[in-house]
C-alpha cells in the first residue's frame, strides 16, 4: 500500500500539500543536508502554518516521501544537522532516532509529545451517494454546540484548529449516532475527525461520515486529510475504507513537566 501510495495520490494533492509542509516548517529558510533528503530550517511561525494546541514550536518534524522536513530551534540547530543529516527519512522514527532526539529535548527542558500517521485522498477511490439521512452542520452552528459535544474526536473546539463544518447521521428520535468534523487546521488543508457512539460502532457509519466529509471539502476546492496514532488500528482502517491513504509521519514536541 505505501509503495503504490505516490502514484495513487493525485500529483495536485502533493503539490498542495508540499505548499502547507512549506508554511508548517519554514522551508523557504531550509538547507538541505547528508544526501539531500533531510531539510534543515529554523524554528518560525509563519501564517497559514498548522499550529496544534499543546505543542511547541521547538522542533517539528515532517516525514513525507522520502523526505525529513525538520524545523529547530536555534539552541538545537547544529546539534540537529550534526546527528540528522545522515538519517534515512524513511526510517526516522524508528525507536534510535527518537530516543536521541528526545535526548536533545531534555537538555533544553522538552520532550516529544507525540508523532502521528497522516492519510491523503486516494484519487482512484469510488464516489458515495448520501445514501443514509444525515444533517450538515455550519461553523456557527458547531459553536452553538459546544456545551453539549459528546463527539469529542469530531469536534475540538481549538483555537488553533477551528471546527469549520460537521456532518451527523441521527436516529429517528433526532439523537445523534455519530458525526464528521472538518478544521481548518492550515492555509491549505482542513483535518477530518470522526467519532460514533458506542453503541453504533462497527457497522461503517465512520467510514460512511468520513467519505462525505471528504466528498464535500474537494468538492469546495479544500484539501482533506486525516491523522491517527501508529498504534489505532480502527481509525487506520476506517481512513483506508473512506479512501485515503497512508502519506506523512509527523512528530511533535512540548515543554517537560
Amino acid at each position: 500500500m505505501v509503495r503504490n501510495s505516490r502514484v495513487k495520490i493525485a500529483s495536485e494533492t502533493i503539490e498542495i500539500i508540499e505548499k502547507q509542509f512549506s508554511l508548517d516548517c519554514n522551508l523557504e529558510e531550509a538547507e538541505e543536508i547528508g544526501q539531500g533528503k533531510v531539510f534543515l530550517a529554523p524554528s518560525k511561525q509563519i501564517t497559514g502554518a498548522r499550529i496544534v494546541e499543546k505543542t511547541e514550536l521547538f522542533f517539528r518534524a515532517i516525514i513525507f516521501m522520502g523526505k525529513a522536513y525538520l524545523m529547530t530551534d536555534e539552541s538545537i540547530y547544529e546539534g540537529c544537522r550534526e546527528v540528522f543529516k545522515d538519517v534515512e527519512p524513511n526510517w526516522f522514527c524508528k525507536f534510535p532516532n527518537l530516543r536521541l532526539l528526545d535526548r536533545i529535548l531534555n537538555e533544553y527542558d522538552h520532550e516529544i509529545a507525540d508523532t502521528h500517521i497522516y492519510y491523503l485522498p486516494d484519487k482512484d477511490a469510488a464516489y458515495q451517494e448520501e445514501s443514509h439521512p444525515v444533517i450538515w452542520y455550519t461553523e456557527k452552528d458547531i459553536q452553538e454546540m459546544k456545551e453539549d459535544n459528546p463527539f469529542h474526536n469530531a469536534l475540538c473546539y481549538s483555537k488553533t484548529q477551528p471546527d469549520v463544518v460537521a456532518v451527523a447521521a441521527p436516529e429517528d428520535s433526532g439523537r445523534l449516532k455519530g458525526m464528521a468534523g472538518a478544521s481548518r487546521d492550515g492555509k491549505y488543508v482542513h483535518q477530518i475527525g470522526v467519532d460514533v457512539r458506542e453503541e453504533y460502532r462497527g457497522q461503517g457509519l465512520a467510514t460512511y461520515l468520513t467519505i462525505l466529509m471528504k466528498q464535500r471539502l474537494l468538492n469546495n476546492g479544500v484539501l482533506p486529510f486525516y491523522g491517527t496514532s501508529e498504534s489505532h488500528s480502527l481509525s487506520r482502517s476506517v481512513a483506508i475504507q473512506a479512501g485515503f491513504l497512508p502519506a506523512w509521519c509527523e512528530i511533535y514536541v512540548k515543554k517537560s513537566k
